[in-house]
Formats: C-alpha cells, structure tokens, sequence
C-alpha cells in the first residue's frame, strides 16, 4: 500500500500543580533543551515507518507556569512534516506541561490505503485495523481491529532491543550503510531537530533540511 500520514507524540507527562524548574545547569537557561534531548527519537521511528523528511515546519510555545517561572525552555514543540514520498506527518512534544490522553506519553500512528497501525506507551500496545475489502462499506464506524498488548510499560525494557539489535548487525558483518541506528540515520534526525530550530526562529517558515550524503556502493539504499 501507500503511507498517507503519520501522527507521533513523545514526551512527559505533568501539569501545572507538578511543575518544578529543574535547574541543572545542563538545562536552565537553555531554550532548544527540550528539542535536542527529545525530538531525535521521535523523528527516528517516524523516518523507519515513513521514510526521509524533506520540508519541516513549526510552532513553538512554553505554559504560562514556565513563563511565570522564568523557566525559559521552548517546552510545546508542534510539527508538521513533509515526506519524501509525498505523505504528510505531524509530531507533537511537550515535556510534562501537560499529561498525555489517548495513546499514553508515546505513540504513532501510521495510516496508509491498505490499513493503518497505532503503537501506545512505546510497546505496549499495537493495534492494527485493516482497510475495507472489496465489497465492504467504510461507514463512520471503526473497522474491527487487531490488537496485540505486550504488558510492557517500562522504557527501560527498550534498551536491550535496540542495543542487541546493533550487535547484531556489526557480528553478522552488515554493511555500514544498512545498519541498524548508524551514524547516517543520527544525522538525519539531527537535521530534522535543527530545522525544528531554524523554523521556529522564523516564525514557523517552512524549512528543508539539509540533505544526508550519499551513502557508500548504492546510492539507493537508505
């Protein structure tokens, strides 16, 4: 099938009566903190699904409890995304000015014209519904969906997976350019999270992030 779109959120869960200014000096004072620290791992599972990102644009904004603070972190991060192949994407991250509804402090969602999947709290959840046979009416009501719950609610859990995941391919002699999480995948998350910036500092201009060298033998594969 083809992607039409992919809805991402990530973040912490909070809430003004919570709220306290964390004053570690790797982090008071610094406005991007919370897009460095954050938006590479989002944008990392919304580049596996859906492929590279060619046009980002966004809208940037703090509670008014950090504002009162003198907190001065950039802590609301809306973005809409572009990609390549044409689908359209919007990541949503907020670091605990508010709590999380449906799909809990992590999820995504993928849509696409022969069904569309949703993962909850990171792995804990995945629910699939397929698109309509032929012959079958779409109506308004969901189509019955398959759903798959692991139990697994610690992020912790995570580490290991993607960890053995990378020993993996560096045992089995994997070329660089098809690795797991290698250094060219971190560039492009890093160049997704600086145009995150550059739009921002622009009033919400759409930006196009710089483009990824071409990896070495086949340029094809990403």
């Amino acid at each position: 099938g083809e992607i039409c779109y992919c809805l991402a959120k990530m973040g912490f869960n909070g809430g003004e009566y919570i709220y306290g200014r964390d004053m570690s000096p790797k982090v008071d004072g610094f406005p991007y903190f919370h897009m460095k620290a954050f938006l590479t791992h989002p944008f990392s599972v919304m580049r596996h699904f859906c492929g590279d990102i060619t046009h980002v644009q966004a809208f940037v904004n703090q509670a008014g409890f950090r504002k009162s603070a003198g907190d001065v972190m950039l802590s609301i991060n809306s973005i809409h995304v572009k990609f390549a192949s044409g689908a359209a994407g919007y990541l949503l991250s907020q670091r605990g000015d508010a709590h999380y509804g449906l799909g809990g402090w992590w999820s995504i969602e993928v849509g696409g014209t022969r069904g569309t999947f949703c993962i909850e709290n990171c792995i804990e959840k995945i629910t699939y519904w397929p698109a309509p046979k032929p012959g079958e009416q779409a109506g308004l009501e969901a189509i019955e969906p398959e759903v798959t719950n692991t139990g697994i609610k610690d992020f912790n859990e995570t580490f290991a997976r993607r960890i053995n995941a990378f020993l993996e391919d560096i045992t089995n002699k994997v070329p660089k350019e098809q690795l797991r999480g290698s250094g060219r995948d971190a560039l492009a998350v890093l160049e997704y999270t600086w145009a995150v910036m550059e739009s921002y500092e622009n009033g919400g201009a759409v930006v196009r992030p710089n483009p990824l060298p071409l990896v070495k033998g086949d340029p094809r594969v990403y």
